[in-house]
């Protein structure tokens, strides 16, 4: 058996493998294989009476389906691309057909079960084919063991791997190792007027695109205005940071985010990023900022995602305001957090509840949606990574006039058995909007909550 950690041979997952984890589809840099036989049994799972089971199956299937979307059935044989970007490359998805190979002679006469044997038989079959080993992935230990009796290579599934956002996603920035000014050949030409300054196409990944943000070790900080095949245009942001409500950002990151946020020309700004990344805080500064400071807009709408998207608040006490709160205190966090002074510790909540009504803030739920238009306002979506495409589509429809949409998520912290990474609204959000004129993109990296905070990202 193999480190799983070092193991390049292409994957046969089995179907205990993807009920057990459906992120296990993203889980390898290397070609992954699913059988028939695999999908027939998915499919027999998702009416089992056992609701945590069949609620697997079926996440597993419309995952699945969000791959295989749109490819037909020769794009399926020579391989489906699963989603890459510069820091994470996957290799194809390949859906095979074994229903009508035959059983090899060490399996004919096999014990346990006929689906098992057909899985094993077509992982060695594989081998064949590719000219290579394979490993089968399985839950099964009696399935692994009969596996590399019979010469496969077999493992359990990766119990340490962690899906983010900047794995799946194009994250809206590049960033550079020391100062990008010192790769360029010759300072002839390369800067042009005014601000913007034309560089080598070459320099850059292959995701840069309008729209994108980009930084160095050196302090840089650019906007990309326009890319041709050979040349980038690009303005530089000021080095100096101006604060937003007194909040100054920690890192280039923040700092993108910061100009994202108040920059007139965007309607939607999309930032995802794992938990003390300052999604939250940086929003939530940018829209006291510029609805109490600049006057831009007249109020800051609030809503999370997975509240009460598809169900009535109910009969809990209070009004719909009351009701919401405790589901927001991500925001009401960030708003004590930033106006929190140690000689007014008393005051704070004053102060907070002060804040939120000179801002005219106002916290909802999803379920009073349909229908509105939100105008002359800034509209937070918070914990996006829990909304459907559907959900998305319905959200995002609402802005009206002079209206600022900001959409916050991690896709590391799902916690809704019926949308993954691949089917998050958040991450459909990320792939259309890119495309988007007014629309910014940006995937935090790192967390500046705490080095607790960190650590857990990192590996919990």
């Amino acid at each position: 058996m193999k480190n799983p950690s070092e193991n390049k041979n292409p994957r046969i997952l089995d179907t205990s493998a993807l009920v057990h984890d459906p992120k296990s589809l993203l889980s390898y840099k290397d070609d992954v294989y699913i059988c028939l036989t695999v999908l027939e049994e998915l499919d027999n799972l998702k009416e089992r009476r056992e609701k945590s089971v069949s609620a697997d199956a079926r996440v597993v299937i419309r995952m699945l389906e969000d791959i295989i979307n749109g490819h037909s059935a020769e794009q399926m044989e020579k391989g489906i691309p699963l989603p890459s970007n510069e820091s994470v490359k996957r290799g194809k998805l390949f859906i095979g057909i074994d229903t009508n190979l035959d059983v090899q002679s060490e399996l004919k006469q096999g014990i346990g079960s006929d689906a098992d044997n057909r899985i094993i038989n077509y992982a060695l079959h594989m081998q064949k084919v590719l000219g290579q080993e394979v490993t089968l992935v399985s839950r099964d230990i009696n399935m692994r063991l009969k596996a590399r009796t019979i010469g496969v290579d077999a493992e359990d599934v990766l119990v340490d791997h962690q899906i983010s956002d900047i794995d799946l996603l194009y994250t809206g920035v590049q960033a550079f190792e020391g100062d990008l000014f010192d790769r360029v050949k010759s300072d002839d030409g390369f800067k042009l007027s005014g601000e913007v300054y034309q560089l080598d196409r070459n320099l850059f990944n292959e995701e840069v695109q309008y729209n994108m943000f980009w930084y160095d070790d050196a302090g840089h900080i650019g906007f990309v205005t326009e890319v041709t095949d050979e040349h980038v245009f690009t303005k530089l942001l000021p080095r100096k940071h101006n604060k937003i409500w007194g909040i100054s950002p920690k890192n280039s990151r923040q700092a993108i985010a910061v100009s994202q946020l108040t920059d007139p020309h965007f309607d939607l700004n999309i930032i995802l990023g794992p938990a003390g990344s300052g999604k939250t805080f940086l929003a939530v500064a940018a829209a006291l900022h510029q609805v109490l400071e600049l006057k831009q807009y007249k109020k800051i709408v609030v809503v999370r995602s997975r509240d009460f998207m598809d169900e009535d608040p109910g009969f809990l006490p209070g009004d719909l305001k009351e009701k919401s709160m405790p589901l927001l205190a991500g925001i009401t966090d960030a708003l004590i957090s930033m106006h929190a002074d140690d000689d007014h510790d008393a005051n704070i909540h004053a102060t907070v509840e002060h804040i939120i009504e000179r801002a005219n803030i106002e916290f909802t739920s999803m379920a009073y949606f349909r229908g509105r238009s939100i105008d002359d306002a800034v509209l937070i979506i918070d914990e996006a990574q829990n909304m459907t495409r559907a959900q998305m589509k319905g959200m995002l429809s609402r802005g009206g006039k002079n209206c600022r949409t900001i959409l916050l998520g991690n896709l590391a912290q799902i916690d809704d058995k019926f949308v993954t990474p691949a089917s998050s609204g958040a991450t459909a959000a990320v792939n259309v909007y890119r495309n988007y004129d007014k629309g910014s993109v940006l995937i935090f990296d790192e967390v500046e909550r705490s080095s607790l905070a960190q650590f857990t990202e990192q590996n919990l």
